[in-house]
């Protein structure tokens, strides 16, 4: 079980502080949001961010969803930049050119994601297992942090499962709280994109830390 702070709702002009408090709660791996304000109307950070984060904290995974159609430019530059894993998401590009670029992140020995909108049917994911180490499961319109869970997800996650396994990682990102992880766990969920949940009370590590028992308590009720 592993809980991924979406930085995209830390205070950026503190953003060492809220990640070095996250690492000190246990946290490893953070979840970083490239939106380029066409695939999604938001815009967020660039690779330099990524570099920047990796040099400072080079043991936390920086794991790279990319939300943008120009794959192209900005694949090799995220790879450059020193991330770990990038999931890239299936309704931007077409299926050669997303078979393209996971070749290239296994390539360059960088993990490899395949994100799906809310709407995307589960099934998308078939073709592409043998080169996933995990799949995303948005649990919100991508493009802005604070979005409710949409209350059908449970059972996509559950459909995603039964297609990919049991080893690959299945992640899900946005509106998780202490009530939705346990939806997502119980469906098949193993990984959770966290945001506005840990950073608007004030306290990353309480957060962190209720969640964590949350997950604990779950696994030995069921």
């Amino acid at each position: 079980m592993i809980i991924a702070p979406s930085i995209l709702n830390a205070d950026n002009l503190n953003l060492e502080t809220d990640i070095k408090e996250a690492i000190a709660a246990g946290i490893n791996r953070f979840h970083i949001d490239i939106m380029d304000g066409h695939f999604v109307p938001n815009l967020s950070f660039g690779p330099q961010l990524v570099e920047d984060f990796k040099r400072e904290f080079p043991m936390t995974d920086a794991e790279i969803h990319l939300m943008s159609d120009s794959p192209d430019d900005l694949v090799p530059a995220f790879v450059n930049a020193g991330a770990d894993l990038i999931e890239l998401h299936y309704e931007a590009m077409d299926e050669d050119k997303l078979d393209y670029w996971l070749d290239y992140l296994i390539s360059n020995g960088v993990n490899t994601g395949l994100a799906l909108n809310p709407d995307t049917p589960s099934d998308v994911v078939t073709k592409y297992v043998s080169k996933l180490n995990q799949v995303l499961v948005m649990t919100v319109y991508p493009g802005f942090g604070g979005q409710e869970f949409i209350a059908n997800s449970a059972q996509k996650i559950k459909e995603v499962r039964e297609l990919v396994g049991p080893d690959i990682d299945i992640e899900v990102d946005g509106g998780i709280n202490n009530q939705t992880i346990k939806i997502a766990k119980d469906a098949g969920a193993n990984e959770f994109v966290v945001g506005s949940y840990l950073y608007t009370a004030g306290n990353i590590a309480n957060q962190v830390h209720k969640l964590e028992d949350i997950l604990k308590w779950w696994k030995h009720m069921h």
